[in-house]
């Protein structure tokens, strides 16, 4: 059995111990919040959560199901991570350096958000041109409509006149 098993194994056996896994009697499916605790324990043990690990340690679960709550898991995980705390017995170097990585990250996500917020703006702005091109195009339209539409009282006065031809007072 690889390490990797030993270590999803007594994941699986400290969660039990814990009261943590439904009995084979109860079918709950796994929680997000289920999932999450595990996945973190996972982490801690030095194996990758995937959907095949979960279903080991929890003993069941569709991976249609397990697939997009793993993806959320690893979406909040950079969030998580920022704001956890370093040991105490982390050498002032390497916390420097976990400060650089961080700041760094934080730069670049800001220069990836306000470029997708420039993008926007524009499309914003292109949008909002061709929604006022298509209101003068459409009055224009109309106003074309109204002018070919001959006006009510010479349809009546029409309508008489042909009336008339063709009954014979």
């Amino acid at each position: 059995m690889p390490p990797e098993d030993d270590a999803l194994w007594a994941i699986r056996e400290e969660l039990i111990g814990e009261g943590r896994l439904p009995g084979a009697q109860m079918r709950a499916p796994l929680e997000q919040a289920q999932l999450d605790d595990i996945a973190w324990r996972m982490l801690r043990a030095g194996v990758q959560p995937t959907v095949e690990s979960l279903r080991t340690v929890y003993g069941r679960g569709s991976p249609n199901r397990l697939h997009p709550m793993l993806r959320r898991f690893y979406a909040g995980l950079a969030t998580r991570l920022q704001f956890a705390p370093l040991a105490e017995d982390v050498p002032a170097p390497l916390r420097q350096l976990w400060l650089q990585a961080l700041d760094l990250a934080m730069d670049a996500v800001a220069a990836k958000h306000a470029a997708q917020a420039e993008d926007l703006r524009k499309r914003e702005a292109e949008l909002d041109r061709r929604e006022a091109a298509l209101a003068l195009h459409l009055a224009e339209a109309s106003a074309h409509a109204v002018a070919a539409e001959p006006s009510p009282p010479r349809k009546r006065e029409s309508a008489r006149r042909i009336g008339n031809e063709r009954s014979p007072d």
